[in-house]
């Protein structure tokens, strides 16, 4: 791999891991909102709780991991109807 291979491939890398950081930065904003009569965070957090208490530390993990990529794939999607793309 070429020098200039190699600077594309860490300039790719960066836009890549700049649009993730844009990402999860919009999820933390949406779960701060107000919907009905509580936070979304909070009903998140109620059940993230529940297995906090049973130590399952695993389910925690995944809850979190899916609730960032649930938002993530809707932020895609709309993405990409906005750009006219489609998938």
């Amino acid at each position: 791999m070429t020098h200039e291979e190699m600077l594309e491939v860490a300039a790719q890398r960066e836009a890549m891991n700049a649009k993730k950081r844009k990402i999860n930065k919009q999820c933390d904003e949406w779960l701060e909102e107000l919907e009905g009569y509580s936070f979304r965070y909070e009903r998140f957090w109620d059940d993230f709780d529940q297995a906090k208490d049973k130590n399952d530390y695993h389910t925690m993990k995944i809850m979190v991991r899916w609730l960032r990529t649930a938002f993530e794939m809707g932020y895609c999607a709309c993405e990409s109807k906005i750009n006219g793309e489609s998938k």
